[in-house]
């Protein structure tokens, strides 16, 4: 089991929606709105000065799940470039 943690700009919710549904992970945990700097693709503060805003996307997956949600997060930031997305993954065991 993997958790893949995934930050990306309001702006391409769809598709990171989008690849979810296209492997099948239906559970999810997402927080709406969060702020941050990113080296590419630069502050998203929600503020007048930088008003882009990031969500925040966690899932457990099976490693196979994880490592082609992986892939699709590479191929969004080869593409979509700016936009902003990122993607970390941890090992997990499940508890209970």
């Amino acid at each position: 089991m993997r958790f893949v943690f995934i930050t990306y700009n309001v702006a391409i919710h769809e598709e990171v929606m989008g690849a979810l549904a296209t492997l099948g992970l239906k559970s999810y945990t997402r927080w709406g709105e969060v702020t941050g700097v990113g080296q590419q693709s630069g502050p998203h503060l929600n503020t007048h000065i930088w008003p882009a805003k990031n969500s925040a996307l966690a899932v457990v997956a099976e490693d196979d799940k994880a490592n082609l949600l992986i892939d699709e997060i590479r191929r969004m930031r080869n593409t979509l470039g700016k936009e902003g997305v990122k993607a970390f993954c941890w090992k997990v065991e499940e508890t209970t």
